[in-house]
């Protein structure tokens, strides 16, 4: 391509197919008159830039790395000459043109105005399968602690922990915590990931919510006073506060259950269950990192079915109705958003649901079939929510995402859209868990055998 004007400045850019973050490694700044123009931003899919002066060899140089972002400086004050056209830049491949300072710095000041604008450029979504350490093929549930970087996870009823840091082999990051319970699918963490909560079996030969924390290992919870043996069980354990102080989950009196809290001070400790027909029961399924709300369900004494319930100040809170089937799954760290699923009676089905302020919002399916249901495992601190969406009696069910900015929608296809490779041939059925500061997302998949396993992604760092 022949040059456009005279030449004073030459800029080569370099398109990646699909670029990650940036990082500077050097920085040219030109001065004219003691006045220079900095460029500072993040997230740009700019693979090198080079500025080359007629009068002055220099550089400046961005290159994709660890997700600190790129910075450019120089002074337009420097430009002799402004073109009146700069021609048509390729979206692909590399090429040459001649301008001034002053265009090169309008072109990559337009550069980081719209490719900022899109967080997914700058730093793709990571996604990594995980390995089944008891290579069983069995069930799976996960937990992530808040930035994402420990987790909990529950394997057929054995207990393990996963960190990035742990040694890969032979377990993948995994370290086996020991066994639990094969009926008891419920799991916990902690902030910091050194306190978990599950259910394992007790000195008696009973099982019983269960803490383990990185400093003393497992110890047993008890029972309330008024709880009883219900089929070998007093009970499990379903989440920690954020200090894993808190501790609650489910305890049986006979012959029905009621939530729990617990902690070193109080012991273990009943939460309300309706009155009414003898089994009518309750369940504290998860508690605020600062230890004040907890939610899950409450039966309905008279239809039977479970309803979302709060409890909070020592109150019982049926928020989304006296008789609205339900239940409470998730709840952000300072307890002010809870999802789950409830009836939506226009639709006659079961959807998620985000609840904030006194405000409850039915999010819908991915599918948009009214018959179609949806049902939110967790919530970040940012609003993210998470969990799964479809027909699990018949077409099958797939991962979702939603946020308070952006519709309900396939987890694969957000991610794909955002430059993730999926493997070939698996499906993500659900994201159990995203981490409090919404840069973890955890789940199942499946593959058209049946075969399961769980996945990880990382969108952000």
């Amino acid at each position: 391509m022949p040059p456009i004007m005279q030449r004073l400045s030459k800029l080569h850019l370099y398109f990646p197919t699909w670029g990650g973050p940036l990082s500077v490694i050097s920085d040219h700044r030109q001065r004219c008159g003691g006045a220079d123009l900095q460029f500072v931003s993040s997230g740009l899919v700019i693979d090198s830039i080079f500025l080359e002066p007629k009068d002055k060899q220099s550089q400046a140089l961005a290159r994709d790395s660890d997700g600190n972002g790129v910075q450019i400086a120089f002074s337009p004050a420097c430009s002799r000459e402004t073109p009146d056209s700069l021609g048509t830049i390729p979206k692909l491949g590399r090429q040459t043109f001649y301008m001034t300072d002053r265009w090169i710095a309008r072109i990559l000041l337009f550069c980081i105005c719209l490719l900022s604008v899109s967080v997914a450029w700058g730093q793709t979504p990571t996604f990594q399968m995980l390995i089944d350490p008891t290579g069983s093929g069995t069930w799976m549930n996960y937990a992530l602690s808040r930035d994402g970087k420990v987790m909990a996870a529950n394997y057929g009823g054995f207990i393990y922990r996963w960190t990035p840091d742990t040694p890969k082999f032979p377990f993948d990051g995994f370290t086996f915590l020991g066994p639990g319970n094969f009926l008891n699918s419920e799991i916990g963490i902690s902030n910091d990931g050194t306190t978990i909560i599950s259910a394992r079996t007790g000195p008696d030969g009973n099982v019983n919510p269960a803490l383990w924390t990185q400093a003393a290992g497992w110890s047993d919870l008890g029972h309330p006073a008024n709880g009883c043996i219900m089929d070998g069980q007093w009970g499990g354990g379903y989440d920690v506060s954020g200090d894993g102080t808190v501790a609650v989950g489910l305890a049986w009196y006979c012959p029905g259950a009621e939530g729990f809290v617990w902690n070193r001070t109080n012991g273990m400790k009943s939460l309300s269950h309706p009155s009414g027909p003898a089994g009518t029961s309750s369940r504290a399924s998860a508690i605020s990192a600062d230890g004040r709300t907890i939610v899950g369900f409450s039966e309905d004494p008279q239809q039977g079915v479970r309803r979302p319930v709060r409890w909070f100040g020592g109150k019982t809170y049926l928020f989304a109705g006296a008789h609205t089937p339900g239940e409470a799954s998730g709840v952000s760290s300072d307890g002010s958003q809870i999802v789950g699923q409830a009836w939506n009676t226009t639709a006659v089905s079961s959807y998620a649901f985000h609840y904030t302020a006194g405000n409850l919002v039915s999010l819908g399916t991915v599918s948009g079939i009214p018959s179609d249901q949806s049902y939110a495992n967790a919530v970040a601190d940012n609003g993210t929510t998470v969990g799964w969406s479809g027909d699990p009696f018949g077409a099958g069910i797939q991962a979702f995402i939603w946020s308070p900015k952006l519709r309900m929608q396939s987890l694969a296809n957000y991610l794909q859209q955002r430059g993730v490779l999926l493997p070939f041939g698996i499906t993500l059925t659900s994201a159990l868990d995203i981490s409090a500061d919404g840069s973890t997302i955890v789940g199942v998949w499946q593959d058209a055998n049946y075969n399961q396993g769980g996945w990880m992604v990382r969108l952000k760092k």
